[in-house]
């Protein structure tokens, strides 16, 4: 499947680390189309999901397991999802390290228990099974969604509102909730 229509997830504005409106990914398209297609696609990169009981946000987060401050989240998920946020995540692999990250992510996303895998890739038990072909295709569709759409930082959360708002780094659930209800976001 092409991915054209994830383009819309963000032509990411990112400043300061601050949340910013995402831009229609074509002049045909309002920003609320490419919202729309963006949700839609979305399955297809099959995102390692932690929902939250109480959902009040969803929260699309790229990392990669060499990423300290991605493990930080992680190893917190429980926060997120106690405070509401449904945290979803993909794989971005930084060039310097992309094949490695392809074949140790690779193996979680091939894993049984992807969110067990998960957690333990990100503070370096990796699982062990092997990675098939399918597994690190669907990585590098992954990561190559990401680099579309200017990820350059993990970890980077898109907050999946309309319009979707990026943060980037480790913030708190907290944090994230604080600003998404802060005035100058709405």
């Amino acid at each position: 499947m092409k991915y054209t229509a994830l383009l819309a997830l963000a032509m990411f504005c990112v400043h300061s680390g601050n949340a910013l409106s995402a831009a229609p990914a074509s002049a045909d398209q309002t920003p609320d189309q490419s919202y729309q297609e963006t949700i839609k696609a979305l399955p297809a990169l099959q995102p390692i999901t932690f929902k939250a009981a109480h959902e009040t946000h969803q929260v699309l987060v790229f990392i990669d397991n060499q990423c300290v401050y991605c493990t930080n989240v992680v190893k917190n998920i429980n926060t997120y999802t106690d405070a509401g946020l449904t945290m979803s995540f993909l794989t971005i692999a930084p060039g310097s390290i992309r094949d490695s990250v392809i074949a140790d992510m690779a193996r979680v996303w091939c894993a049984t228990d992807k969110q067990k895998s998960l957690k333990n890739a990100m503070v370096g038990f990796l699982p062990d099974n092997d990675a098939t072909p399918e597994c690190e295709n669907l990585i590098k569709a992954q990561s190559a969604f990401a680099i579309k759409n200017g990820v350059e930082v993990t970890p980077t959360m898109v907050v999946l509102d309309n319009p979707p708002q990026v943060f980037l780094g480790s913030l708190t659930a907290e944090t994230i909730l604080a600003r998404l209800s802060a005035p100058s976001q709405k």
